[in-house]
């Protein structure tokens, strides 16, 4: 259950609630279930915050501090963490279907399970981020940095990997992941691929698994 003086402090202001945080900083705000949605929170500082639960629906993050935060099974769906920081948060079996993530900090974030659907990840830096049997399906990874990235098990039907970076990620066991689909990508060099897409790109595009060249 959240708590209901933070539910409140929040309420009056993102500017009110952030002054509160600098003053209170060994406190972790609770707001496991609580209904956030449709709510201005841009810019907001719920780094470490309890969040499982939650019901964000099309709530704007953008520029959201959330680093280390539990949103475990929360609704994000439709939201806004465009330029959000959600280093090692917790999304582990989150709703972002259809969520503007553009530029947005998930290195080392839990996405195990998350349903990712036509969500617009463009640009956006998922180092070492587990996305392991996620659905990621027509998500736009455009120019995304997905180095040393879990993919194992993920389902990529018509995900968009334009130039994106797949330096050192697991890519074994994604389902629906097609050689010309990878083929956009950036690089693949020293990626854990299946057998049959490492002889499908040896064969097209071998420049792909080998050493990216400086300034590339």
């Amino acid at each position: 259950m959240a708590n209901p003086e933070h539910l409140g402090i929040l309420k009056r202001g993102v500017q009110f609630w952030n002054s509160w945080r600098s003053e209170n900083p060994n406190i972790r705000p609770d707001f496991s279930g609580a209904d956030l949605s449709l709510i201005s929170l841009r810019g907001v500082f719920l780094a470490s915050a309890n969040m499982e639960g939650a019901s964000l629906f099309s709530t704007d993050l953008q520029k959201a501090i959330i680093w280390g935060a539990n949103l475990q099974k929360a609704n994000l769906q439709g939201a806004n963490l465009e330029e959000a920081d959600l280093f090692e948060a917790n999304l582990k079996s989150v709703n972002l279907l259809r969520a503007k993530m553009q530029k947005a900090d998930l290195t080392k974030a839990n996405l195990q399970e998350a349903k990712l659907a036509m969500a617009d990840l463009g640009l956006a830096r998922l180092w070492e981020t587990n996305l392991k049997d996620a659905d990621l399906y027509r998500v736009n990874l455009e120019k995304a940095n997905l180095y040393g990235a879990n993919l194992e098990g993920a389902g990529l039907l018509e995900t968009n990997f334009s130039r994106a970076i797949l330096l050192e990620a697991k890519l074994k066991g994604a389902l629906n992941l097609s050689v010309r689909q990878i083929s956009q990508a950036m690089t693949l060099h020293k990626s854990e691929l299946e057998e049959a897409l490492v002889s499908g790109l040896q064969e097209d595009y071998p420049h792909l698994l080998e050493r990216p060249k400086s300034g590339e």
